[in-house]
């Protein structure tokens, strides 16, 4: 194979000849929050050096005025500039606030991990305490504290964030909750590590966007309860400047000169803004630094409707072939550089053909169907290659521009159907709902969503269509909700269906009704099929052409009748070997190591083609 990159021995590309990995781009909102949030914090930190007047400089003469060159942002009743004084009073808001912060999640988030990995007794006590501090009237208890702590906010910042802990508490016992039931904190107890080591290495990265989006609410919060109570008298007390005492100020003159209100109270407004908006975007990248939605959507797409600039020829209008790949590669990107998975990876599927696409867990198998989808993942980069369908190159098309294929010239069916059926939703609901939305997209009929619905649930030979249809996906078993996702895939017609194992979590019975299924509806809509599996038997039942990964690129690929019987490449071969389906009664599965005894099982081209009849 040839590839426009270097892979290097561990699987990195060498970064000499790779493209620069690039990285998503943070939204405009969220640079101009961190923007403002580094302005208050260098202004106030640099103040002595940056403002251009001292924090009590008067000027008698220049009392309310507005914005001038001499005073940006006006002056005070005493003439004092509003920008210096607003330089100079926030670090006291600033203090108190990251205070609070520190209080609030230090004690909310160890309550809520120990309270929800532990359950049992220390969840009740925790609990408890929990529900006791949550009742408390935090303003009063705050007013107790500044009577006895005078002019002291930063102790009063303290106690609100330990009162507002619980808060914090709850949500992270809930989350964590759910994560201890997951298999993979069953395998890190049996692998000897300790319960520190499991909530601090594998629960906590679980609930860091909860714990930010939590923190960031609460620190918007902490902003406007730091300067409440400046503003009643509490903290610093005038000539020195907070910009609770600024408001207050402003307000008493505020006959005079409405102006001086304004600028402290956007500082307070945008600087509660910038807080929430940051946290959200931390809370994403916490999160995509320990998983990746399959689903979403990633690298630099060119922007709807302009062209390529890499694009394969468009196909001779006599040819059947519906998609063609060309020389995909895709890899991950980490702080080595781009893990390759998939390289220089080809194949036609053409009209009403079913394509399989067999190969280890591990062979790319996945990515190269997402790839075809456009919904590679936001850790993926791809870095080359071509994805045509019917003439049109989706690889870079924009988000608008591959929704018109989605769903309605391809679609897709995953391994596991739970992933395609929310459960918050009837069945009905979502069939209805795909079927509005790729209405009118070449669909002849004129019925309603309900009845078309129900015909798609008739379609993958659902039994008691009606009642399935008002049910909710926990009430199905596992063969009917991969029916359900298959007609939800159906529901706008495609001329692709991308089927990822759609067989592998069923047991042998149900594997082949879906067999079957996805047989029948193939025959009957002309529609071809990519599929995706690691069983030769599955590819033998139902495929017309097989292409073989391994460790990301294209061994083998031909017809199934020719790959069954005389498979050239020494994977391939191993893979016939080891498959169960061709095994003799009483005989181990041999261990080829890629030798020459590893041809194929007995007599399975005439096994292949004996299936293909019976099916």
């Amino acid at each position: 194979m040839t590839s426009s990159t270097d892979v290097t021995a561990n699987g990195l590309v060498n970064s000499a000849s790779a493209p620069a990995v690039r990285r998503q781009r943070p939204p405009l909102s969220a640079l101009l929050a961190w923007g403002w949030l580094a302005v208050v914090i260098i202004a106030g930190a640099l103040a002595g050096v940056l403002a251009p007047y001292e924090e009590t400089e008067q000027d008698l003469w220049s009392a309310l005025e507005g914005p001038s060159w001499g005073h940006p942002l006006g002056t005070d009743v005493l003439g004092r500039d509003v920008l210096s004084r607003l330089m100079y009073g926030a670090p006291e808001t600033l203090i108190g606030v990251a205070t609070a912060i520190v209080v609030f999640v230090l004690f909310g988030v160890a309550s809520g991990l120990l309270s929800g990995y532990f359950a049992g007794n220390v969840d009740r006590i925790l609990s408890a305490i929990v529900h006791i501090v949550i009742s408390t009237p935090v303003v009063i208890i705050l007013f107790v504290v500044l009577s006895v702590f005078r002019d002291n906010t930063f102790i009063a910042m303290l106690v609100f964030g330990a009162l507002s802990s619980p808060v914090m508490a709850l949500v992270v016992r809930s989350a964590t909750l759910s994560i201890r039931r997951e298999l993979f904190v069953d395998a890190a107890k049996v692998s000897g590590l300790s319960d520190l080591r499991i909530i601090g290495g594998h629960v906590l990265p679980r609930v860091a966007g909860t714990v930010v989006v939590q923190a960031a609410v609460f620190g918007a919060n902490a902003v406007v309860i730091e300067s409440a109570l400046s503003f009643l008298g509490f903290g610093k007390q005038p000539p020195e400047a907070t910009w609770g005492n600024m408001v207050a100020e402003a307000a008493d003159t505020i006959s005079l000169n409405s102006w001086v209100l304004y600028p402290t109270g956007a500082a307070i407004a945008l600087t509660a803004l910038a807080l929430g908006v940051a946290g959200d975007v931390i809370r994403d990248r916490a999160a995509t630094s320990w998983t990746t939605s399959l689903l979403t959507p990633t690298g630099r797409r060119r922007p709807d409707g302009a062209a390529p600039a890499t694009s394969a020829p468009r196909p001779d209008s006599e040819t059947d072939s519906l998609l063609q790949v060309r020389d995909l590669a895709a890899g991950y990107r980490t702080s080595d550089g781009l893990r390759q998975i998939v390289d220089g990876v080809s194949f036609d599927v053409d009209r009403g053909q079913v394509v399989g696409l067999v190969g280890e867990s591990g062979s790319g198998k996945t990515t190269v169907a997402l790839a075809v989808l456009g919904t590679v993942g936001a850790a993926i980069e791809v870095p080359h290659g071509s994805v045509t369908f019917d003439g049109d190159e989706l690889h870079g098309l924009g988000e608008k521009a591959l929704r018109s294929y989605r769903g309605r010239r391809i679609a897709y069916v995953a391994q596991e159907p739970m992933v395609a059926l929310d459960p918050n939703h009837r069945v009905g609901d979502l069939l209805t709902e795909a079927i509005r939305i790729h209405r009118g997209h070449d669909d002849p009929s004129n019925g309603s969503p309900r009845e078309r619905a129900l015909e798609l649930l008739r379609d993958v030979e659902i039994p008691r269509p009606s009642a399935v249809f008002g049910m909710y996906p926990h009430q199905l078993s596992g063969g009917m909700a991969q029916r359900i996702s298959i007609a939800f895939a159906l529901a706008g017609r495609p001329e692709l269906l991308v089927a990822d194992e759609p067989t592998t979590a069923l047991d042998v019975t149900v594997q082949a009704g879906i067999l079957g299924l996805l047989r029948r509806l193939q025959v009957e809509r002309g529609m071809a099929i990519l599929l995706i599996t690691h069983d030769w038997g599955v590819i033998a039942d139902i495929c017309d052409d097989v292409v073989v990964l391994h460790r990301g690129e294209v061994v083998e690929s031909g017809s199934v009748e020719r790959i069954f019987a005389e498979a050239e490449h020494p994977y391939t071969r191993s893979l016939l070997a080891a498959d169960p389906h061709g095994a003799e009664p009483g005989q181990y599965l041999p261990i080829t190591n890629n030798s020459e005894d590893a041809r194929s099982a007995p007599d399975s081209g005439r096994a292949v083609t004996a299936a293909k009849e019976e099916g």
